[in-house]
């Protein structure tokens, strides 16, 4: 029996034999570490083998001398740090790259989805007024492209597309469908409104059913024409004026119009006649009328007859205005008419027209809008008694009678004429019969 188990705690007693610590020839299991083995007795045999003397008083006696009989193993040297893994590192990255990837294009479809409800739906925009002048004859899609130009929208081809299949629900029973059509010109828009109300807006479609019936008579200005639409809600008139002064509407008689200096840049041509308006129409839609109204009086008669007489289209309308604004009535406009012919044939002797009608309309219709230093060069290029022959433009919108009489004067000799406070009409040949006919009307209470 192994002894070390026995009262392993009792210390050793004297006169025993010295106990061993472990059995030399004790096996133990592989891997299983092995105890420290301190031996300091003196190894006779070794002693022996050296001096042939087998006596222990003959060995040397120990001088402190430690021997290990299982001497520890030289030591290692210390691995260096193996370094990260590599694999470890890059699935990270990937990681961390998918994750922006996916936070980014989450960003950028909210992105897109709220602005695109913004343009459609109009949700969220700040209200403010853009002018937007529209060319003829766009499609939708370039109606569109010009909103994103005005900023008016910010997606652009995702509106196109929604535009699209708006339409092809509307139509989809329907064979062969009107595409929609937009009328050029200029308009006034708000950026709080969404895509199909900025696409109505351009339509020649009204915008409610309710209806005015205006009746605008011969002699008419084009002030006086804006100052009826706007009373009666047809159109606003801010708008109809930015028109009137901006757009470029394609129609021939329309066309070769020098309007430099004009005042009123279609004064003229927004015929006289009864008109039927949509209420809250679109202002172009409503100048269209007019202009659709004077293209169909104005025939092909009356364009071989202006040839004619060495005349433009705008000369004849030009001359009419002013035979309708000094007739009393039609039976007097071809009278007129002659009058103003002989002078304009004869421009040496009578360089001037001299008409009251030319110069009110400056005092009338210009001058209130401005000081009187500005209205001087309007003066200078309407009234007739400082320009020669025709003012730069008509002052007002003639009727059929006075474009007929500017087209067929009455053959006489005479170069002036004048009223009665009771509108009859004097003609006279001289300057001095027309003054001698002046006074005479004054004396006898007749002078306007």
């Amino acid at each position: 029996m192994d002894d070390r188990n026995q009262n392993p705690g009792q210390p050793q007693q004297p006169g025993q034999p010295r106990r061993p610590m472990y059995d030399p020839g004790e096996v133990f299991p592989p891997g299983a570490r092995q105890p420290f083995q301190l031996d300091l007795s003196f190894d006779t045999m070794e002693y022996a083998a050296d001096t042939g003397s087998l006596w222990e008083s003959d060995a040397p006696k120990s001088k402190g001398e430690i021997y290990f009989a299982n001497p520890p193993k030289p030591a290692q040297p210390t691995p260096a740090p193996r370094p990260p893994k590599k694999k470890k590192q890059r699935s990270g990255a990937l990681v961390a790259l998918a994750m922006a990837l996916s936070l980014s294009f989450t960003f950028l479809f909210s992105w897109i989805g709220i602005t695109m409800l913004r343009d459609v739906f109009a949700i969220g925009k700040v209200s403010k007024e853009v002018s937007v002048r529209l060319p003829p004859d766009l499609s939708t899609r370039e109606v569109i492209g010009l909103l994103s130009k005005n900023r008016l929208i910010q997606q652009r081809a995702l509106c196109a597309l929604y535009s699209d299949f708006t339409f092809w629900i509307k139509t989809r029973n329907v064979e062969n469908p009107k595409l929609p059509e937009y009328l050029g010109g200029e308009y006034v828009v708000n950026t709080n409104m969404g895509l199909e109300e900025l696409l109505n807006s351009f339509k020649p479609q009204p915008k409610s059913n309710e209806t005015a019936t205006l009746f605008f008579p011969e002699g008419y200005t084009v002030r006086q024409v804006v100052d009826k639409i706007g009373k009666f809600r047809v159109t606003r008139v801010d708008v109809l004026q930015s028109s009137l002064l901006s757009t470029n509407f394609e129609f021939p008689f329309l066309q070769n119009i020098d309007t430099n200096g004009r005042y009123y840049r279609y004064e003229g041509y927004l015929f006289p006649d009864t008109y039927e308006f949509y209420v809250n129409e679109n202002a172009n839609s409503v100048l269209n009328r007019f202009f659709q109204n004077f293209s169909g009086k104005w025939t092909e008669e009356y364009a071989t007859r202006a040839k004619e007489l060495n005349m433009s289209v705008d000369d004849v309308i030009t001359l009419a205005s002013i035979i309708q604004a000094e007739a009393a009535n039609a039976e007097q406009m071809k009278d007129v008419s002659g009058v103003l012919h002989n002078r304009l044939n004869n421009s040496d002797a009578y360089p001037m027209l001299e008409c009251d009608a030319t110069r009110d309309y400056v005092t009338n219709n210009i001058l209130p809008r401005m000081d009187l230093v500005s209205a001087r060069y309007y003066y200078e290029i309407y009234n007739t008694y400082q320009c020669t022959g025709l003012p730069v433009g008509p002052i007002c919108n003639p009727g059929i009678d006075a474009i007929e009489a500017a087209l067929k004067p009455a053959k006489h000799s005479y170069f002036f004429f004048l009223h009665d406070k009771n509108g009859k009409i004097y003609l006279s040949k001289t300057k001095p019969e027309h003054d001698q006919k002046s006074i005479d009307l004054a004396k006898e209470g007749l002078a306007q």
